[in-house]
């Protein structure tokens, strides 16, 4: 089984406006959507699409929760929650304009017996799982990240990692099967700029000698990169002219795509076509992207070993 960790999971708000922003005065949308949302939720649902079954895990709080709740139990998708006792689920607004904007809020606080009672449940992993951690602990204990790493290696559980700043490096130690940072978040763990594939590579490398065990790179617009656990380096590149509608969501659609694509084929080239092809599929849509989009991207995207 897959398991997904959504440490702050959301509800999503996406509205299209009528006209550009207009900071200061009333805008008005054109069309809204409601959707659940939160990195690990977006990649359940991505391997959903897939068809790929995973379970949800995530804490939720307050009537928001109960109503993310129901949000996922329409889904279908398997949901494992744990409750908070004060606070509230937090709702993100997105507003589909240009520049793309987003107001997203902090999300309720955990106590040490919220992260333990998470790592009680990992510690029941079996070692053929497959766990993806995504995510900050922004309100939390100190050491609260390294904790679940921790529980789940207990398990003989190698993990998926998409998160960014000290609990990306704090990671590194546990030796994570996967890192899935974009280019900023390589160059902040570092604290060095890279604008190339080849100096981003650089840095991959340097992630890897500290332990990461495969390093994938999404750079938006330029594609992924990805530093293979054998050494071996390959790149994937979009041939559409398609517009971009939201990129919410896309990174956690990459590492869906490379995570079922790497499970069914054990191919690492593969697994990249099929994580670029659901990330850009999810670029050109409003909100997460269906089978039908992902369908018609795929053919456009082109690996190659460096």
């Amino acid at each position: 089984m897959i398991y997904t960790v959504t440490t702050n999971p959301n509800i999503d708000y996406y509205m299209d406006l009528r006209a550009p922003l207009h900071v200061g005065g009333i805008n008005r949308s054109g069309r809204e959507l409601l959707a659940p949302g939160g990195k690990g939720i977006n990649v359940s649902l991505m391997l959903q699409t897939l068809g790929k079954p995973s379970c949800v895990l995530g804490y939720l709080a307050g009537p928001t929760g109960r109503l993310l709740e129901a949000l996922m139990k329409d889904t279908g998708c398997d949901c494992h929650w744990f409750w908070l006792q004060s606070g509230q689920t937090r709702i993100n607004t997105k507003i589909n304009t240009s520049p793309e904007t987003a107001f997203n809020a902090s999300g309720p606080a955990l106590g040490q017996a919220d992260i333990d009672a998470l790592c009680a449940f990992l510690r029941g992993l079996n070692p053929d799982d497959q766990l993806v951690v995504s995510g900050n602990l922004q309100k939390s204990p100190p050491g609260a990240f390294s904790a679940l790493l921790s529980a789940a290696q207990e398990a003989g559980v190698s993990a998926v990692v998409d998160t960014s700043g000290a609990a990306l490096r704090e990671a590194l130690a546990f030796r994570p099967l996967l890192i899935k940072p974009n280019g900023e978040e390589l160059c902040e763990l570092f604290g060095r700029q890279a604008s190339t594939p080849e100096a981003l590579l650089a840095l991959a490398r340097q992630a890897q000698t500290l332990g990461a065990r495969n390093v994938l790179v999404s750079m938006g617009a330029d594609g992924a990169l990805l530093l293979a656990e054998s050494g071996d380096v390959y790149r994937a590149a979009l041939r559409s002219t398609q517009p971009v509608i939201s990129t919410v969501g896309a990174g956690d659609s990459v590492t869906a795509g490379f995570l079922a694509g790497l499970l069914d084929t054990g191919d690492y080239s593969q697994a990249l076509r099929l994580g670029a092809a659901c990330g850009s599929a999810t670029a050109y849509s409003p909100a997460l992207a269906n089978r039908a989009m992902l369908e018609a991207v795929l053919p456009s995207v082109e690996v190659t070993a460096l």
